[in-house]
């Protein structure tokens, strides 16, 4: 770490990285080992979140069942299913409103595992990485520091670190969310029908190019976001802490500047990724709009020929 103050350069400088190949979630496995140091937390939010993806679907299929059983007046589903749909008096459709009352219910219980395990695993990393930041800062030649500005270190220590509880806690719990719902939704309606799946998650190899022109294309904004935040704060650093020498000299209107202009470039740099993610997002949306419209003409098709039921 000593090398870095007075060798060529800093490894983690962001001139440092390719930014022409660079995508975004690459560098956040760094953060991995400082996970692995609380295995218990990270078990019990993936178990927490996987399991509420899980009863996050019963509803939906629960609901799709109680329709084939009130337009065809027949049991659909896992015989499990059938077998406790009416052990209520016999009758399915109490069986059904508890079915899906137990699936909101147990949803909220394990939502509330998955959250706070990651969220208090994220503050854990913050923590840990916080600390490993300080001292290697500490073991730094003076020089380091020479070429640096303290706002520019302060930013990384502060907001930079502070960003990573919100990596863990929410990215974390989107992609579990993502990966299960995707997995779990395809094998229902694979069991339902693999022509049905195949029109809906078929439309979805266009979102993969999509996904890598939006990734590579913000990455570099946002990175340059960040170094502008950076900038600000040492310029705001130096601008209070010498303010005594700012008023003798008169030199106000020139820190007013200075603020500007490191100001309108955050500000540049904040709307061209904003730019960025708002194309993004209506592809996105257009895409899901393309599986949705065609689940429907299919669904009413094959339901048509006897294929699916209502419900399905």
């Amino acid at each position: 770490m000593r090398g870095m103050g007075s060798g060529g350069g800093d490894a983690m400088e962001p001139s440092d990285i390719n930014e022409r190949t660079q995508i975004v979630g690459r560098q956040i496995w760094r953060v991995v080992p400082y996970a692995k140091r609380y295995p218990g937390r990270v078990l019990s939010g993936i178990f927490g979140n996987a399991m509420a993806r899980f009863f996050d679907l019963m509803p939906f299929v629960a609901i799709g069942l109680a329709v084939d059983y009130f337009t065809g007046g027949e049991l659909f589903g896992p015989q499990i299913v059938q077998d406790f749909v009416t052990s209520f008096g016999g009758d399915p459709a109490i069986g059904y409103g508890v079915l899906i009352f137990l699936g909101f219910f147990c949803l909220a219980i394990f939502q509330g595992i998955s959250e706070y395990s990651w969220q208090t695993l994220g503050y854990k990393i913050q923590h840990d990485l916080r600390m490993d930041a300080t001292k290697s800062l500490i073991a730094m030649e003076a020089s380091y520091y020479d070429m640096r500005q303290t706002g520019q270190i302060m930013a990384v220590l502060s907001s930079d670190v502070n960003q990573l509880e919100d990596v863990v806690s929410d990215s974390s719990t989107s992609i579990i969310r993502i990966i299960v719902t995707f997995f779990t939704a395809f094998l229902i309606l694979v069991l339902m029908s693999w022509k049905l799946a195949i029109v809906l998650f078929g439309p979805i190899i266009f979102i993969v190019p999509i996904v890598y022109w939006f990734s590579t294309s913000v990455q570099r904004k946002y990175r340059k976001q960040r170094e502008s935040t950076g900038d600000i704060t040492a310029v705001l650093e130096n601008l209070i802490s010498g303010i005594a020498v700012v008023q003798a000299y008169n030199a106000e209107e020139w820190e007013a500047n200075r603020v500007d202009r490191e100001s309108g470039a955050y500000r540049d740099q904040a709307m061209g990724a904003s730019q960025d993610r708002n194309r993004f997002i209506p592809m996105i949306y257009v895409v899901a709009g393309i599986a949705f419209g065609l689940l429907v003409t299919a669904g009413g098709w094959l339901a048509k020929e006897g294929d699916i039921t209502t419900g399905q």
